[in-house]
């Protein structure tokens, strides 16, 4: 991308892997170089094409994903005002249920690979993504309502003082159950997967960018942006437009 982009040498640049969680983990990254003064600006850039990983038999995922990409910059002016305190947690128990099991350093890509089915009518391999989709319910429902409350305390706000609130856009029941347990009003309450589907840590930027567009969010609007998902992974903080 440095070169593509034809940036100067004198920046640092890297990548972090992570997944549902990732934006949040990225503005995370990104406030801790601007506070510390290691950067000035930062270009966070969230990219998915799950697409690849999906094995061509499975239904229940193939109707869920879609892939993305989106770029953010974020500079040492608005890093202090714009991005609030963070929560950030992981529960490595839950690693095998959303997962690439093969492809990688640890387990080979596998030209043998054995078709698996699992749920209803869906066929997967071990070269190809599954997801335990009870189990990744159980995970959300268990640990993002504390989170919630988490972040409003570190950041010294009620539900009432946030405008709007925008998590990865994982299903629609899922972010309607969500919604229902936390009391979340709904018109605060960001749920569009229409057109993009899950893109795992691109669905809260481009929720983001949708609500900016639509004038849903403006300029000094409270948004609290909450990520979940692969690890087990979350992460939560409040951006101020």
């Amino acid at each position: 991308m440095q070169e593509r982009l034809k940036l100067r040498n004198d920046i640092g640049a890297f990548d972090y892997n992570l997944g549902c969680s990732g934006y949040v983990y990225g503005l995370a990254i990104a406030k801790g170089l601007l506070s510390s003064k290691i950067a000035s600006n930062v270009l966070l850039i969230v990219s998915e094409t799950y697409s690849k990983h999906i094995y061509k038999k499975d239904i229940a995922n193939r109707a869920i994903f879609g892939d993305g990409a989106a770029a953010t910059i974020i500079s040492e002016n608005t890093s202090e005002e714009g991005i609030g305190e963070f929560v950030l947690g992981t529960d490595g128990t839950g690693k095998n249920n959303l997962i690439v099991s093969h492809g990688a350093f640890r387990a080979c890509f596998d030209s043998e690979a054995e078709e698996i089915e699992y749920g209803t009518e869906s066929i997967y391999t071990k070269n190809h993504l599954y997801m335990n989709g009870p189990e990744i319910f159980n995970f959300t429902i268990e640990k993002i309502p504390p989170l919630v409350s988490e972040v409003l305390e570190k950041n010294g706000l009620t539900i009432e003082d946030v405008d709007y609130f925008i998590f990865h856009q994982a299903n629609k029941y899922m972010l309607n159950y969500l919604r229902r347990k936390v009391r979340i009003p709904k018109e605060k309450f960001y749920i569009n997967m229409s057109d993009s589907g899950n893109t795992v840590s691109v669905s809260i930027p481009i929720a983001l960018n949708n609500c900016i567009k639509e004038k849903t969010v403006t300029k000094g609007s409270k948004i609290m942006l909450v990520g979940f998902g692969v690890g087990y992974s979350w992460g939560a903080t409040i951006i101020t437009l």
